[in-house]
C-alpha cells in the first residue's frame, strides 16, 4: 500500500537481510564531534547575544551556522564509517556534498530565531522543527550518498518515529541552549555539560534514524562474513575529527578576540560616554581649538555662555568669540615659552551672540593631540560677571565697614580743630564786644565839627581804651585768627581724604600718584595709629604715575596700615611705654613700582603667613576682624592690577608687605598725553 521510494515489501526468497554492527570507538568519535560542535555553538551564540552591532551578529550568526552545520555532517559521516556491513560500501562525492546544505540552511534558521532571545514555547518549538528537519534531511541524503550492491530499504513506522524522535530530541537541545544562557554561576562548567547532553542528542537522531533502515542483497550475490570484514580505516574520521576540533579550537579562540575585543570597546564607548557626559555637565565651558584656529567643540555650558548653539559656534573661530585670543597667539606661546596665555588663569572679555561682552576667567591648555605636525588647544572659561558683581559689592561692604570703623576717630580728628575755631570764634566775639565802644567813641570824635578835641572826650577814650584790653586784644586775635584758618585747613585736610578715599572709581583706572593716595590714606587712619606709633613716608619723587583703580589701592594701603597700628598695639600690650614704628616707601625698577610698608609689631608665624591671604582667614578675635581685608587686597593686586604682594614677618619682630604696582608704559604714556591736552585746552 506505501510501496515507494524506499519504503518496499522485499521478496525474502530473493534478497536476503544484511547483518551489520558498529565501530564502537568511530562511534564514540562521532559523539566527541557531536559535542565539540555543539559546544562552540554555545560559543557563537554568547558572542551574538552579547553585541548590538549588526554586522559582528550577522558574522557570528552565519559562522555559529557553519561551525554546527559541519560539526553535525561529520557527525553524521563518522557516524556512517563505523556501520559495518558484509558488503562493499563507498560513498557518492556530489550527493555527499549536496548533504551538507541542509544541515547549514536549519542551522542558520535555528540559530536566527534563538539570537532573538525569545524561548518561550512557539519559538523553541520552531527552532527545533528547523533543526530537527535540516538533520534529518542531512541524514537521508547522506544515506542516498551510500554506493554499494545492497539494496536500502526503510521502516515506514520507524522512519516517521525517528524524525519525531530527531524533533523532541531537538527541543530538549534548544531547552538546554536556554538553560545556559540564565546560568551564572560555573557558566563554564554549564556550558560544558549543556554541549554534552547537546552532543549526544544530536548523535541519537544519527543513530536512531539508523535503526529504521536495513539492507538486502540478491541471493546470486555473495556476502563477506562479518568476521571477515575490516573495522574501516581511521584515517577519515580521525583527519574530519582533527579538522572538527581544530575548527572549534578556532571558534573559542576567536569568541575570546572577540570578548576581549568587545570588552574593550565597550569600555572605550562607556568611558567616551562618561567623559562626554561630564564634559555636558561641567558648569565651566569647554572649547577645543583646531590648527586652523576654528572651534570644534563646544560644551551646553559653552554655549550658553555666548548663546549660541552647537552648530553655530563649531563655525566661528576662538577670535569670534574671544577678540584677545588668536591661534597664532597660542603657538606663540607654545614656541617661546611665554607663558603669557598657556598654563594661566587670564581675565579677558568674550563676545555673547548679540554682540555684548562680559568678562570671562579662562584658561588655556596644549593639547597631547597633533594633526599634520600641528597641535590643538582647549579652553575651560568661566562667565565672572555675577562673581565681579559681588567682589564689587562685598569689596563696598568692606571699605564701608572700614570707614564705620574709622568714624569715631575721624570725628575725633575734626573735633580736635574744630574746638579751636569754636573757641577762637567766641573769644574774637567778646573781643569785638569789648572793643566797639572804644571804635564808637573814635568816631564820635573823628564827627566833632569844633575842630578841637576836649580833654573829658580823651579821658572818655582812654578809658574804653583801657576797659577793652587793647593790647592783649592785638596780640591774641591775630594768634585766634592764624589757629582757626589752621583749624579750618585741617578739617578741609580731612574731608578732602575722607572725599578722595570714599570716592568710587566705577572700576576704572586713572593715571594715580601714589604718594597723594598714601598719605590721603594716612589721613584717614590717622586715629589708628597717632597714639601707638610713628609714622614716617619716603617717597621717590621720580615715580611715575600709575594706572590704577584708585579707590580700590587706597582700600589696600588702609588695610596694611591698620593691620600694622593693631600689630603694633598687641605688641605694646607686653611692654611699658612701647610707641611703634611704621615706615612708608616708594621706588620703582625697570617694570615694577614698588610700596613697602614696615612695621615693628607682633610679627607672624610661618604657618600664618601661609594663610593670611586666604578668604576669612583672621587672627584677630572676635568682632574685630572678618578675614577679608588681606584677602581682598590680594584679589585686587594680583587678579585686578597683575601685580604682586609679599609679606615678610619674624615673630616678635615686625612684618614688611611689599607691592608691586606694573608700569604700564603704553597706556600711561596716552593718559598723561590726554592730561596734558586737557591742561593746554
Amino acid at each position: 500500500m506505501f510501496e515507494f521510494w524506499r519504503f518496499k515489501v522485499i521478496d525474502e526468497t530473493q534478497y536476503q537481510l544484511l547483518g551489520s554492527e558498529f565501530n564502537f570507538p568511530l562511534v564514540f568519535l562521532s559523539i566527541v564531534v557531536a559535542i565539540l560542535a555543539s559546544y562552540s555553538t554555545l560559543v557563537v551564540l554568547d558572542r551574538v547575544w552579547s553585541s548590538d552591532n549588526k554586522n559582528i551578529i550577522r558574522f557570528w550568526l552565519l559562522f555559529g551556522s557553519f561551525v554546527l552545520g559541519i560539526g553535525v555532517w561529520a557527525m553524521h559521516f563518522t557516524g556512517m564509517l563505523a556501520y559495518i556491513m558484509p558488503v562493499e560500501m563507498s560513498f557518492d562525492p556530489l550527493t555527499t556534498t549536496i548533504s551538507v546544505l541542509p544541515i547549514f540552511i536549519g542551522a542558520y534558521f535555528t540559530l536566527r530565531q534563538i539570537t532573538l532571545y525569545k524561548f518561550d514555547f512557539l519559538n523553541i518549538q520552531l527552532s527545533a522543527l528547523s533543526l530537527a528537519l535540516g538533520i534529518g534531511t542531512m541524514h537521508f541524503i547522506g544515506m542516498e550518498a551510500m554506493l554499494s550492491n545492497a539494496l536500502m530499504v526503510y521502516n515506514l513506522p520507524l522512519f516517521l518515529a525517528s524524525i519525531l524522535v530527531a524533533y523532541v530530541l531537538a527541543s530538549i537541545t534548544l531547552y538546554l541552549v536556554a538553560l545556559e544562557t540564565k546560568t551564572n554561576k560555573h557558566k563554564w562548567l554549564v556550558r560544558i555539560l549543556c554541549s554534552s547532553v547537546m552532543g549526544a542528542t544530536i548523535s541519537s537522531m544519527h543513530y536512531m534514524a539508523m535503526v529504521s533502515v536495513s539492507f538486502y542483497v540478491s541471493e546470486k550475490i555473495g556476502t563477506t562474513p562479518m568476521d571477515a570484514m575490516g573495522h574501516g580505516s581511521f584515517v577519515i574520521p580521525v583527519a574530519i575529527a582533527g579538522i572538527i576540533s581544530v575548527l572549534v579550537i578556532t571558534t573559542v579562540l576567536c569568541a575570546l578576540i572577540d570578548k576581549r575585543l568587545q570588552a574593550a570597546e565597550l569600555s572605550a564607548k562607556e568611558s567616551a560616554i562618561r567623559e562626554k557626559d561630564i564634559v555636558e555637565h561641567l558648569p565651566d565651558g569647554l572649547l577645543l581649538i583646531d590648527p586652523e584656529g576654528q572651534i570644534v567643540s563646544a560644551n551646553t555650558a559653552a554655549q550658553n555662555m555666548f548663546n549660541l548653539t552647537g552648530q553655530a559656534i563649531k563655525q566661528l573661530k576662538i577670535e569670534q568669540l574671544v577678540p584677545a585670543v588668536t591661534y597664532s597667539k597660542l603657538v606663540d606661546d607654545v614656541v617661546l615659552f611665554d607663558h603669557e596665555l598657556l598654563g594661566q588663569t587670564v581675565v579677558i572679555d568674550g563676545i555673547k551672540k548679540n554682540g555684548e561682552t562680559f568678562p570671562i576667567e579662562a584658561h588655556f591648555s596644549k593639547m597631547t593631540l597633533v594633526i599634520d605636525f600641528q597641535v590643538m588647544f582647549s579652553c575651560v572659561m568661566r562667565d565672572i560677571t555675577e562673581r565681579l558683581l559681588l567682589e564689587k559689592q562685598l569689596y563696598q561692604a568692606q571699605k564701608l565697614e572700614s570707614i564705620g570703623q574709622l568714624a569715631a576717630g575721624i570725628a575725633h580728628e575734626i573735633n580736635t580743630p574744630t574746638q579751636y575755631v569754636i573757641d577762637n570764634t567766641s573769644f574774637l566775639e567778646s573781643s569785638f564786644t569789648g572793643i566797639a565802644p572804644v571804635i564808637r567813641q573814635c568816631q564820635a570824635l573823628i564827627a566833632c565839627n569844633d575842630g578841637e578835641l576836649k580833654t573829658s572826650e580823651l579821658e572818655q577814650l582812654q578809658a574804653l581804651i583801657e576797659q577793652a584790653d587793647v593790647d592783649f586784644l592785638l596780640e591774641e586775635i591775630p594768634m585766634a585768627l592764624s589757629q582757626s584758618l589752621e583749624g579750618l585747613h585741617r578739617i578741609s585736610t580731612i574731608v578732602k581724604a575722607m572725599k578722595s578715599f570714599s570716592h568710587p572709581s566705577k572700576g576704572e583706572m586713572q593715571l594715580t600718584s601714589l604718594a597723594e593716595a598714601i598719605d590721603t590714606t594716612i589721613t584717614v587712619a590717622r586715629n589708628e595709629w597717632r597714639y601707638i606709633a610713628e609714622l614716617t613716608t619716603h617717597f621717590d619723587e621720580n615715580i611715575p604715575k600709575v594706572n590704577c583703580v584708585r579707590d580700590e589701592l587706597n582700600q589696600v594701603f588702609l588695610n596694611i596700615i591698620v593691620n600694622a597700628a593693631h600689630a603694633i598695639e598687641e605688641k605694646a600690650k607686653t611692654r611699658d611705654s612701647y610707641k611703634g614704628e611704621i615706615k612708608i616707601s616708594t621706588y620703582q625698577n625697570d617694570t615694577f613700582v614698588i610700596i613697602e610698608i614696615c612695621d615693628n609689631g607682633a610679627g607672624m608665624t610661618e604657618e600664618v603667613q601661609a594663610r593670611i591671604f586666604d578668604p576669612f582667614y583672621t587672627t584677630k578675635g572676635v568682632g574685630k576682624g572678618t578675614g577679608q581685608g588681606l584677602s581682598l587686597a590680594y584679589s585686587v593686586i594680583v587678579e585686578r592690577h597683575q601685580g604682586k604682594i609679599d609679606v615678610n614677618s619674624i615673630l616678635g619682630e615686625g612684618s614688611t608687605f611689599i607691592i608691586s604696582l606694573p608700569i604700564r608704559c603704553e597706556s600711561t604714556q596716552v593718559l598723561e598725553d590726554v592730561e596734558t591736552l586737557e591742561g593746554l585746552i
